[in-house]
């Protein structure tokens, strides 16, 4: 069998691509082999849930879970990591350990596996597949994000951007293959790197995940009202969520919002504060699910807000997971006009609806239409089953995917 080592830098159950991805070619009969960074033993034990062990290896090149790896060696990995950041934001000083856990030691691993291909996701893997290529080896890179692009304001300033963006340009140049989210971030970073563009394969999810459906009502309290499902990681600002609230307050037909995430700081209080309750709108946040669940939760809901801003930049380019997560559950989509979810509602215009990602007033219009007219919104769900199905599903593009590899390996 032929050997793919897939390499990247943080949870599986936070990354559902390599997922599939690994899946998919161990189903395909590829020799498959995982290397990541453990962190926590929680997100490690629901990451041996999303696959299967006895046939894909699944290596911790770094641990930092206690108990699974010695104190020094934790504390040495934290330090190095901790001081390489301190040192891009007072000094300007960038070098690749800033960008994860363990370079050399990822490397070494990575090597030693002699794979017919590696797969690089994220930062550090990016890093790592650039050497890899230099000491001869077969790379091909999915860029999951622009990363060297991905943060802004303070959260940059930690961040070996200029490091970061030197090695996608070696990647884009110089990988057997490379694919992206959305073509219009592919557009992008074949321009940034004077590239060929890289190819597309959406964030999309086998449709399969509609069998995980429950049955149940655990997030919605009235099964007549009309209720939208928002969800991240995170809950917190600088998410779009702001502009909800202000949009609420143009809407006169109640509604339920649903925020599923970890909520920032005291976040839920502040949302809470702007949140136009007095209109009869009623606000509701939920933990996050494993991913098995998702797809039954989001089903509860009759549509889903995908409310992305410009800033950085490589949110207005990509297409999110949670908009393909929506059309395969079945429900309307409202979503901002980012060049990415313009991209989905150009494919499926009759179940994504757009809104200007500054505009209260848009959104609110959004909301009233398919809050009060039942066959318009029973149109969307319609349709966003069936895009799903013929295109934005996993089950489609997987294919492309098989077909790339198999023609570079």
């Amino acid at each position: 069998m032929k050997r793919v080592c897939i390499l990247t830098q943080s949870h599986l159950c936070r990354n559902p691509r390599v997922v599939k991805e690994a899946s998919a070619l161990n189903e395909a009969g590829y020799d498959v082999t995982i290397i990541t960074t453990f962190a926590l033993r929680k997100l490690l034990d629901e990451d041996k849930t999303l696959i299967n062990t006895s046939e894909i290896k699944f290596i911790g090149a770094i641990n930092l879970i206690p108990g699974q790896a010695s104190k020094l060696s934790i504390l040495k990995n934290r330090i190095v990591k901790r001081i390489a950041e301190e040192l891009v934001a007072r000094f300007g000083i960038e070098t690749i350990s800033a960008l994860g856990y363990g370079y050399r030691r990822n490397l070494r691993i990575a090597k030693a596996e002699k794979a017919d291909l590696y797969i690089c996701h994220e930062e550090i893997s990016t890093a790592l597949g650039c050497k890899l290529i230099k000491a001869g080896f077969k790379v091909a890179f999915d860029f999951e994000d622009w990363y060297s692009h991905a943060f802004s304001g303070e959260s940059d300033k930690r961040r070996p951007s200029k490091l970061m963006a030197k090695y996608e340009r070696f990647a884009l140049k110089n990988g057997l293959l490379t694919y992206t989210t959305s073509a219009s971030l592919s557009k992008a970073l074949a321009e940034f790197a004077g590239a060929k563009p890289p190819n597309v394969l959406n964030n999309v999810f086998p449709l399969s995940e509609r069998k995980n459906d429950y049955h149940q009502y655990k997030d919605r309290t009235d099964l007549d009202a009309t209720t939208i499902h928002w969800y991240s990681q995170t809950i917190g600002p600088d998410r779009g969520l702001e502009i909800v609230a202000k949009a609420l307050a143009m809407v006169s037909k109640p509604i339920e919002l649903h925020l599923r995430g970890s909520i920032t700081g005291n976040y839920k209080a502040e949302f809470g504060a702007i949140f136009p309750f007095d209109k009869g709108h009623k606000l509701f946040f939920h933990d996050l699910v494993p991913h098995v669940e998702l797809i039954s939760r989001i089903k509860e809901h009759d549509i889903g807000l995908a409310a992305e801003l410009y800033d950085p930049i490589n949110r207005k380019l990509t297409i999110i997971n949670k908009i393909m997560q929506y059309l395969l559950a079945g429900i309307a989509v409202i979503a901002s006009d980012t060049e990415g979810q313009k991209e989905v509602a150009r494919q499926a215009p009759l179940a994504v609806f757009l809104y200007g990602h500054d505009s209260p007033e848009q959104l609110a219009q959004q909301i009233t239409t398919l809050a009060s007219d039942p066959e318009k919104l029973r149109l969307a769900k319609e349709t966003a089953l069936r895009i799903s199905e013929s295109y934005y599903c996993w089950d489609v593009q997987k294919v492309w995917l098989l077909s790339w590899i198999k023609q570079i390996i």
